[in-house]
Formats: C-alpha cells, sequence, structure tokens
C-alpha cells in the first residue's frame, strides 16, 4: 500500500477541528434558577456535557473527513512483483529497388524479412515494436504496439518498389523518434548497405542487419528518344544505352519494341563495368517504345525501359505583327518546317481563338487579351500584362534556368549582345528563363507561366532585330522552338517520367480520376488529389474524360549497381540511448472510489440530522 500524495495526509488536523467544534456546539452557560424540579427528568449523560461522548452524526462525519483526506493522498496497492519497464524497438527496413535483387537463399528482401521476423520473436512481450518502410519516402507502417501478430503481418506485406530509396532520409526520421521517445529504444536497421556507408550520427545508435553480395546485372541505363517538335516520326531515332554493372562479362539479347512491333533484337557481349549504346532508326509509326533486355541477371526492374514517338500534328499559330523583318523569318520557318502553319495578321485585325493553338503577338498588346496560350514578344511599354520599367541597350544574357522545358538540351545561349529590350518586373505567376543586368539592377529578358489556364511567355527582347535565322543566332532559333514547343504541347504525347518522382495532374474536383498501373490494378485517385507518384516501371493509364498515358522508368544506376561486400557482423550499441529520461510510472490509484464514499457518507450523514430534528 502507498500513496501518490502522502502530503495530503497531513489534512488529518482537521479531526482536531471536528472535535473542537463537536464540543463547542453542545457547552453550557452557567444559568441561575428558581428550582431544580424541572430539571430532574434531564439524562444524566447530557447533564455531563462537558465530557467527548461522540454521537452517530460526529461518527459520520469523521468518516467522510477521513475518506476525503484519502483521496487527496491517492492510496495505490503496491504488487510485489512490479511488471518490468518495457523497451522500444524502431524497424526500418529498406524497400528500394535493390531489395528485389535475387541471391542464392531468395531476394534480399525475403531475407531480410527473415531477420526481422527472427529479432520479433526474441523480444519480450513488454517490448514495444515500430516499423518504418524506407522506399523512396519514409512511411510509418505500423506505429508502436506490442502486437507481434500485427507487425509480422505488415513485414509479409512489404513490397520492394520499383525506385531508388533514400534511407538517409528514413535513418533520420527514425532518429527523430527514438530522441522523442520515453522509453529506452533502439534502432535496427534492415538493408543491403553496409554499415560502414550509413551516417556518422546513425551507426553508434543503430543495429544493421545487412543482406546482399551478389554483383550480377545487366541494365538499361536510359532511353532517349530524337525527334524535334516538328520532326515526322521517320526520322525520329532511339538510343539504348545498357550497362554491365557485373566484375565479369556478361551476355545478353536487347529486344526494342514499336507497341506490339518487334523492331530490333540485338544480341551483344559486355565486360565487366562497361556499357554500350545501341541506336535505331527509320520507325514505321508513331507510338510507345518499349526495350527490353532478355537476360538471367540478379535485377530486373532496370531490364526494361519505355519511350514515346509523337505523331505528326499540325501545329497552328496565328502571327499578330506590324510589318518587319520577323515577319520574313517566320514565313521561311513555315516554308521550310513541316508541321508548322503560321497565318498572319496585322495589329487590331479580330482573331478567331478557336482555330489556332497559339497566338504570337509582337510589339503590340491586344485588348481584351486573348482566350488561348500566347507568347509576347518585345511588348509595348503600355501594355497591361508587362508593364515596363525603361529600356536598356546591347545587352547580353549573363544566366538561365537551365531546369525548364524551353531550355533543356540546349547550350548556353551565345554571349551576343541584344539591340534592344524592355526593362520590367517579372508576374508572380511567371518563371524567368533568361537574365540581363545594367549598371542598375538585374532584369529578365524571358520568362513564362501560367495565368487563367493558359500558358504564356515574353521575350523582352525584340526578336525582329536580331533576325531569327542568322547563322550566328542558332541557339535563339532552338530557343524559340522549344518556347513554342512548350507553349503549345502536343496533346497526343505519352508523358515519360522516372519511377519515384511525382507527376502532377489537373485537378478535376467533379470528375473521377481513375489510374491503371502496369499490373492491371485500377484505382481512382482521391478527391482534390493532383498528383500521382509512380512507383513500378511501365505504363500507367490516367482517365478523367481524356485518356493520358504516363510512362514511368527506372534510371537509377545508384540503385542498378547492387554489388556489396560480404554482410558485415552485426553489432549492437552498448546500450539503449532514450534522450528523454522515463518518467516516474506508478499504478493506477483508487482515491476516486474514496471521494464516492465521502458522498454517500455525507448523504446518511443529513438524513440521520433531519431524522433527529423530527
Amino acid at each position: 500500500m502507498g500513496f501518490a500524495d502522502p502530503l495530503a495526509l497531513a489534512f488529518t488536523l482537521l479531526f482536531g477541528v471536528l472535535i473542537f467544534y463537536y464540543l463547542w456546539e453542545r457547552w453550557r452557560q452557567r444559568t441561575v434558577v428558581p428550582s431544580m424540579l424541572l430539571w430532574e427528568a434531564v439524562r444524566d449523560d447530557v447533564l455531563r456535557a462537558r465530557h467527548f461522548q461522540p454521537d452517530w452524526l460526529f461518527v459520520l462525519q469523521a468518516l467522510a473527513l477521513a475518506c476525503l483526506i484519502a483521496g487527496l493522498a491517492r492510496p495505490y496497492r503496491r504488487d510485489h512483483d512490479p511488471r518490468p519497464m518495457g523497451s522500444r524497438h524502431i524497424l526500418v527496413f529498406d524497400t528500394s529497388a535493390s531489395m528485389q535483387t535475387r541471391e542464392a537463399r531468395g531476394t534480399r528482401l525475403e531475407q531480410a524479412r527473415a531477420q526481422a521476423l527472427e529479432r520479433l520473436q526474441r523480444l519480450a512481450p513488454a517490448e514495444e515494436v515500430m516499423l518504418i518502410s524506407a522506399g523512396a519516402t519514409p512511411e510509418v507502417v505500423v506505429g508502436y504496439t506490442t502486437d507481434r501478430e500485427r507487425v509480422a503481418q505488415a513485414l509479409e506485406r512489404l513490397r520492394a518498389v520499383d525506385a531508388g530509396g533514400d534511407l538517409s532520409l528514413s535513418l533520420a526520421f527514425a532518429q527523430n523518434a527514438l530522441q522523442r521517445s520515453d522509453m529506452p529504444a533502439l534502432m535496427e536497421v534492415f538493408t543491403d548497405i553496409p554499415r560502414s556507408q550509413l551516417p556518422v550520427t546513425v551507426r553508434d545508435q543503430a543495429a544493421v542487419f545487412q543482406v546482399g553480395e551478389s554483383d550480377d546485372n545487366l541494365g538499361i541505363e536510359s532511353l532517349q528518344v530524337f525527334q524535334g517538335r516538328f520532326q515526322d516520326y521517320h526520322r525520329a531515332s532511339v538510343q539504348v544505352q545498357v550497362r554491365n554493372y557485373a566484375h565479369r562479362e556478361s551476355h545478353g539479347l536487347l529486344t526494342l519494341q514499336l507497341e506490339d512491333q518487334v523492331v530490333r533484337r540485338t544480341g551483344f557481349t559486355l565486360a565487366g563495368r562497361q556499357s554500350q549504346a545501341f541506336r535505331v532508326d527509320d520507325f514505321p509509326a508513331p507510338g510507345r517504345i518499349m526495350a527490353h533486355l532478355e537476360v538471367d541477371d540478379s535485377l530486373a526492374a532496370d531490364n526494361t525501359a519505355y519511350g514515346w514517338i509523337r505523331p505528326v500534328r499540325p501545329l497552328r499559330i496565328a502571327v499578330v505583327s506590324p510589318p518587319s523583318a520577323l515577319l520574313d523569318d517566320l514565313r521561311g520557318l513555315s516554308a521550310a518546317t513541316s508541321g508548322l502553319q503560321i497565318s498572319l495578321f496585322a495589329p487590331g485585325e479580330a482573331l478567331p481563338a478557336q482555330s489556332f493553338d497559339l497566338a504570337i503577338f509582337h510589339g503590340v498588346a491586344p485588348r481584351p487579351w486573348p482566350d488561348m496560350n500566347a507568347l509576347f514578344i518585345y511588348p509595348p511599354a503600355d501594355n497591361d500584362l508587362f508593364p515596363a520599367n525603361g529600356d536598356a541597350t546591347n545587352v547580353e544574357v549573363i544566366d538561365w534556368n537551365s531546369r525548364h522545358a524551353a531550355l533543356q538540351g540546349l547550350h548556353p545561349l551565345a554571349a551576343l549582345p541584344l539591340q534592344r529590350a524592355r526593362i520590367l518586373n517579372p508576374p508572380a505567376w511567371s518563371q524567368v528563363l533568361l537574365w540581363s543586368r545594367n549598371a542598375d539592377r538585374e532584369f529578365p529578358l524571358a520568362l513564362a507561366g501560367e495565368r487563367d489556364g493558359h500558358r504564356i511567355a515574353c521575350l523582352t527582347f525584340d526578336l525582329a532585330a536580331e533576325r531569327l535565322l542568322s547563322s550566328d543566332n542558332v541557339n535563339f532559333l532552338l530557343f524559340f522552338l522549344n518556347l513554342v514547343d512548350w507553349l503549345a504541347p502536343n496533346s497526343s504525347d505519352a508523358t515519360m517520367v522516372r519511377t519515384g518522382d511525382a507527376y502532377l495532374t489537373a485537378d478535376h474536383s467533379k470528375l473521377p480520376v481513375r489510374v491503371r498501373d502496369p499490373r492491371g490494378v485500377v484505382s481512382d485517385l482521391a478527391p482534390g488529389q493532383v498528383g500521382l507518384t509512380p512507383y513500378l516501371v511501365g505504363e500507367y493509364e490516367i482517365s478523367d474524360g481524356i485518356r493520358q498515358r504516363l510512362l514511368a522508368n527506372f534510371f537509377d544506376p545508384v540503385e542498378s549497381d547492387i554489388g556489396r561486400p560480404s554482410p558485415e557482423v552485426t553489432v549492437f550499441p552498448a546500450a539503449m540511448p532514450a534522450a528523454v529520461a522515463p518518467a516516474a510510472v506508478l499504478p493506477p490509484d483508487f482515491g476516486h472510489w474514496f471521494y464516492a464514499a465521502a458522498a454517500c457518507l455525507l448523504l446518511l450523514e443529513w438524513f440521520v440530522a433531519r431524522r433527529v430534528e423530527l
């Protein structure tokens, strides 16, 4: 028996107050009376009022007070064999692509799972377990629990994804959980990465169970489709780069398919740690390209890759401009480029927006703004969309946004001076593509973004003064064509992404967005969800009224390089760290029962007092 708040027992001094109040209530003052005849019938014990003789009311009041004091002291029972306080184990389970590697005794994932299940069996019943999946992103699969069956079932459901994993991020996540634990905790990592390659801050706090030794892997390192925006599919070419990640010579067969038609089959031999490029030209039709390695290696995730050859679709462009050298350049570009249809309009002339994919405004600012994608070239100083703060002459490109699609694949733009440019502040909805600078400030030369559901771009320099088709301005011509391609993307194209990277879809709050993954499993995106992250290699079909094709590839040389040194011996930390000292844990008290008893006694005392008065 013990008390959680023993200082509350000091309230026992109130018993003295209760006794004093009881005596004071019965105190008799001396009074002179003429005769004692009327008092002879009074009982003798009442006359001796100065002596302490408690009645039932006093007993009930004293018991109620004792119960209240006991409730404040919070009594609890001390067990002779108290249950020991458990500890916690944070299991970090690697589910990256390399864990699919086949070894002599099953895949690395299966070996790691067997070790984790064996660890579960050795833990005491009071020890809690948390399971974290370390794939492309960390995920808490099971929170702290003592339910071994639940953790075992979660381990059986774990699958390795066709994507690289950031184990350091997952370890940092687990380390944070380790430091915030209010009980002794230990991190246990199940992976094919050696302990010596883990972050230094984790090594001394974790027990690492390493699996895997094989390096036998041939993989597709990259698949590139070379096809200009306005090129026919006959002129497209595909290059597949194959690498041997093993340290010995390997053989294989590369098959290239256009949809379901085999285009080329090539046998090859690669020396250890070497790569080779295979190029295919002259395709008979547009469509999906699939490259597949027929090899007997240990990792299958990098044996297949996908590409897309675009069909021919004319791009209809409306050009609004006063007479200038730019119109001559655009006419020449249209005559030399198949699939590029340019129509010329004078400023102020009505523009049928539904008939064109893109509008180009050179030196003019239409009112109202067109309800379509548009490119503004050297807008007037008094326009509403890109207000100008001045002009600059003889400026150069000093920096560029190489991550934007309009600049991908381009060499740095030549540092040729541009004759004239507007100085303007970029709107909040835009990204700057090209920068320049004068003596006063830095300012944009090109910017792009989305506004009111349409793609908008602006070239602040006068392209007419630079002569678009001049041999000195080849990079500007390529940049112009890339920018036009970004402004009016081909709706019939498939989108190629890497597994593990997020693909943003439109926000279709009123339409169900249905996704069919490479395994044929169909699921719906949650309402308002605008992102999809593919974790499997293959084709995803996204249907929201319009069918979209998403081709996901696994190109990760770090994950494909599956060779590992012999597994290191698992070393447990000398002590289970706990950053937060565990608070004193006491058994549940039963003081509330005393409060209930005190209430009952007070009610009984009131009832007895009423009967005495009557």
